[in-house]
């Protein structure tokens, strides 16, 4: 009896699976629709159907691989702090497990990427991740006014997404975050900002 050829959710779970490999091993610049098609015993037509270039493949893998490791984006965030600072601290422990799942070499592959040439995928992974970031921080914003917290009406996008650029930033350079310094972020930085003083 001759091999079932998988379709659907199979397939690409196995895709994914052979991509995260090659880019955990060789980066996205090691990633080809060929290698992929090979490992993942189906044809390269398959995989042009659904995804235009290897780092938009990539990038779909690393996406599937957060929703299962981390139960969803930041957006979907389930929170239960009793406060801003409270939901502030589960946002940013959410966010850090996303770039945890996302892994050292995708990540570098992406700095690289950004560095040489924007590209159209590049740039619509930026914005799509920048909205993610800002319906999280306008969730937790909307829940500290409903519950009576003095949180300033005119807060630009640009100072919402702060904590989570301040986060990156800290990844690429390769530092490690410690609970102090998301204290000193949320303290220090975050909570003046989004609170009118008392």
């Amino acid at each position: 009896m001759g091999n079932v050829r998988r379709r659907g959710a199979e397939l690409e779970s196995a895709i994914y699976e052979v991509v995260r490999k090659i880019v955990d091993k060789e980066g996205v610049e090691g990633l080809t629709f060929q290698k992929v098609a090979e490992l993942a015993g189906t044809s390269k037509s398959v995989i042009y159907r659904r995804w235009e270039t290897p780092l938009e493949l990539a990038i779909s893998a690393f996406q599937a691989r957060i929703k299962l490791e981390n139960n969803g984006s930041v957006d979907k965030l389930v929170l239960t702090g009793k406060n801003l600072q409270d939901d502030l601290f589960q946002l940013m422990d959410r966010f850090l497990i996303s770039i945890d799942a996302l892994g050292e070499p995708f990540l570098r592959s992406i700095l690289v990427e950004i560095g040489t040439q924007p590209n159209a995928t590049v740039l619509q992974l930026m914005e799509r991740n920048s909205e993610i970031d800002l319906r999280a921080i306008n969730r937790i914003l909307d829940r500290a006014r409903a519950r009576g917290e003095q949180v300033k009406a005119d807060i630009s996008n640009d100072v919402k997404l702060l904590p989570f650029e301040w986060l990156r930033y800290k990844m690429f350079l390769r530092k490690n975050i410690s609970t102090d310094m998301i204290e000193t972020l949320i303290n220090e930085i975050l909570l003046p900002v989004y609170l009118e003083s008392r």
